[in-house]
């Protein structure tokens, strides 16, 4: 059997179940497999503030797990409480994500603070912040606002809209920006270096492990390259199609405990 040392998970819709919480029997299970020596990384499209209390509840700086944030544009080393990677996108790409979402009239926040900072409203605009808990801050021009580095901006929109979009941008925003989905209404906008595959491998470079060392678990497009790099990739039963036929298991979805599916079957073959 393979000895596999880290389990990679995407959060929404992945580790957490429709309720935004990990179900006590996935939560069980995981710790055990930390207690046992495995270790955990999160991988999500989300802020970081976003994702520090799961971190926290699954014990993750005891057994030296790692955070990465906003599509991979952060690593955190949890035992550390540091920041060790970081890709940003700059003032001026920033202006260029806003101009384009104004032109496609999309719904954009970003990141400051620990903050989502906003200025127009939207039918969606609170998704973020109900998902990831952050406050939200309304500014009169977003644009005006930014004055540094960014760790990713965000369209939102409907559904088809944003679908039309990510298949115009085809994962290339410019030379600097890629894009990518997460949610199907979420377009994501992050450093042409960050991506949750092309961050994990800059850290397990970095901590000499290897992609075949690693089981990853994701739904959505923000987890194709982490999946296909991977020694097992593993789409949700919630996965997209995409997802879905490049992965190498298909499990149960994320309010069936998908991720203790899988790994029972993989950790005893």
């Amino acid at each position: 059997m393979m000895a596999y040392k880290y389990i990679v998970m995407d959060m929404d819709d992945t580790l957490l179940t429709s309720n935004n919480e990990i179900s006590e029997k996935t939560f069980s299970y995981l710790m055990e497999k930390q207690r046992e020596g495995m270790k955990l990384i999160l991988a999500s499209g989300r802020p970081t503030a976003g994702m520090i209390k799961h971190a926290v509840a699954l014990e993750m700086d005891k057994y030296h797990g790692f955070i990465v944030s906003y599509n991979g544009a952060y690593v955190i080393d949890a035992q550390k409480d540091e920041i060790i990677y970081k890709e940003t996108i700059s003032k001026v790409d920033a202006h260029k994500i806003i101009d384009f979402c104004r032109e496609h009239n999309f719904f954009y926040l970003t990141y400051i603070d620990d903050a989502i900072v906003f200025d127009r409203t939207h039918e969606y605009m609170n998704i973020e912040s109900d998902l990831t808990g952050l406050p939200m801050k309304s500014v009169d021009d977003l644009k005006d606002f930014i004055t540094g580095d960014v760790p990713k901006v965000m369209g939102v929109d409907f559904e088809e809209n944003i679908a039309k979009a990510n298949s115009a941008l085809n994962g290339q925003f410019n030379e600097q920006i890629s894009s990518t989905i997460s949610k199907p209404y979420f377009l994501e906008f992050m450093n042409h270096q960050v991506s949750k595959g092309k961050t994990l491998e800059k850290l397990f470079n970095k901590i000499n492990i290897d992609f075949e060392d690693v089981i990853a678990f994701g739904d959505s497009l923000n987890d194709y390259d982490m999946l296909e790099k991977a020694g097992v990739g593993v789409a949700m039963g919630n996965a997209n199609d995409t997802i879905k036929n490049i992965a190498n298991i298909v499990t149960e979805d994320h309010d069936h405990d998908g991720i203790v599916v899988a790994l029972e079957k993989l950790l005893t073959k």
